[in-house]
């Protein structure tokens, strides 16, 4: 057998592979043995008809066709092993030696995508200024604010008219077909400038007193509503005192801006290490050489479909039910997904590379941590979820993804000299939740 192969664009190898003579007569024979199994030729018995009659019963080329099936198949998978390759999906093959000889060499050329090479590039060169996230007095008097708002009562505005902020309890008088919220006869709630009606409907509500009938144009379709308003009602904020820190669980006041402070100290510490994170991965990989085989951003984009039907379904939605509400097919979410399919299998392939340079790997008792977090999430017992976990290669997925974060934490290290306070660990960009193979 010989065998030589060469890298095409894309990361696709293309291999020329020779079968010698005797493999080629070998293989003959065996084809004959099985047509002549599943073939009655008149005359014989099922197996017996010698192979000149069974040849020309069938014909020369269902005999090479079967000869084939048999060869290409064994001889691709040798050659891929010899040339040392990691295959991803199935081969083109194209026969060169026509027509077959069984005393000749067969020669055919097989075209796979492969794993691509990756060149990671100056990754331990990275840095990227840490700047210390800051909390302000008017940031806690913002969420003081919003906690006085959430505990706000709803009191009449008596002849007032209704302004951004205000409630109308409204009756729909008439509506045009296809609007079932606004459906003729029924009571709705709409708080102006609240977004969860259209924003014609919420706009045009602005000035309107009790008692008062509108008739308001939806949208450039020239859809109608004709509402009359049966109540207003704007917000009374509760005192920001003692008092209103006790109801919302805090002592007093003072107390309750110490612990809103710390609060939001955490979550913007949280979200800028996030941000940072991202931005170091986003150096890294702008300086890193990936040659994306299209097959693997095809498998990406259907995984990336088949996250979003998830998601859809725990909402109570299906996948046909977005399409028609987003005005898009199938085929237009499959291009829209290509460049996020691409990003995500770059930033995957760069790290994996970078943690096999580096010799990053998760340890068993980082492992085991997972599995009880795992666990704990899922409130199943840590032996079920190990056992699930050692099902279908899961512990496998499981590893890659620690071992990612593992990788980009000490991305982030080297890029901010060891500035980035530690954070809880987040799953690196491109990764599921699940542990799903990629």
């Amino acid at each position: 057998m010989k065998v030589e192969w060469r890298r095409a664009p894309g990361s696709r190898a293309v291999l020329q592979v020779e079968l010698p003579p005797e493999e080629v007569a070998r293989a003959v024979a065996a084809a004959h043995r099985r047509l002549a199994q599943r073939v009655t030729v008149p005359g014989f018995r099922r197996g017996k008809a010698p192979r000149t009659i069974l040849e020309r019963y069938v014909g020369r080329e269902s005999l090479m066709e079967e000869t084939l099936k048999l060869l290409l198949p064994e001889g691709y998978a040798r050659a891929v092993k010899e040339a040392g390759l990691a295959p991803i999906g199935q081969p083109q093959i194209d026969v060169q030696t026509a027509p077959v000889d069984e005393n000749g060499p067969l020669r055919f050329v097989a075209t796979v995508d492969v794993v691509p090479e990756v060149d990671p590039g100056a990754y331990r060169e990275v840095r990227l200024p840490w700047e210390e996230p800051a909390v302000t007095d008017a940031d806690v008097e913002a969420r003081i604010e919003d906690l006085r708002v959430r505990q706000a009562t709803l009191v009449p505005a008596a002849e007032a008219a209704a302004a951004r902020g205000d409630f109308v309890l409204l009756q729909v008088l008439q509506a045009a077909p296809g609007l079932p919220r606004l459906a003729e006869g029924k009571e709705v709630l709409v708080e102006i400038g609240g977004g969860l009606y259209p924003a014609p409907l919420e706009e045009g509500l602005e000035g309107v007193r009790r008692g008062e009938q509108r008739t308001i144009t939806l949208g450039d379709g020239g859809e109608q509503v004709t509402v009359v308003a049966v109540d207003v009602k704007r917000r009374e904020l509760p005192a920001a005192d003692d008092a209103f820190a006790r109801q919302v669980g805090a002592e007093s006041v003072a107390a309750l801006r110490a612990q809103l402070r710390e609060r939001l100290r955490a979550e913007v510490a949280a979200r800028a290490a996030d941000a940072y994170r991202d931005a170091v991965l986003r150096a890294v990989t702008a300086g890193a050489t990936v040659d994306l085989p299209r097959s693997l951003v095809a498998q990406e984009v259907e995984h990336l479909l088949a996250d979003l039907e998830e998601t859809l379904a725990r909402r109570g939605l299906t996948l046909e039910t977005y399409l028609r509400a987003a005005e898009k097919t199938v085929e237009d979410l499959r291009r829209e997904y290509e460049a996020v399919a691409e990003e995500r299998l770059r930033t995957q392939l760069v790290l994996d590379e970078i943690a096999r340079r580096e010799g990053i790997a998760p340890t068993e008792e980082e492992i085991t941590r997972e599995a009880e977090n795992l666990a704990q999430s899922l409130q199943q017992e840590v032996a079920r979820v190990r056992q699930w976990l050692e099902e279908e290669s899961r512990r496998s997925a499981l590893v890659r993804t620690l071992r990612r974060r593992k990788t980009v934490q000490f991305l982030v290290s080297l890029a901010s000299a060891g500035d980035v306070p530690a954070a809880p660990a987040a799953t690196p960009p491109g990764e599921r939740a699940q542990t799903r193979g990629g």
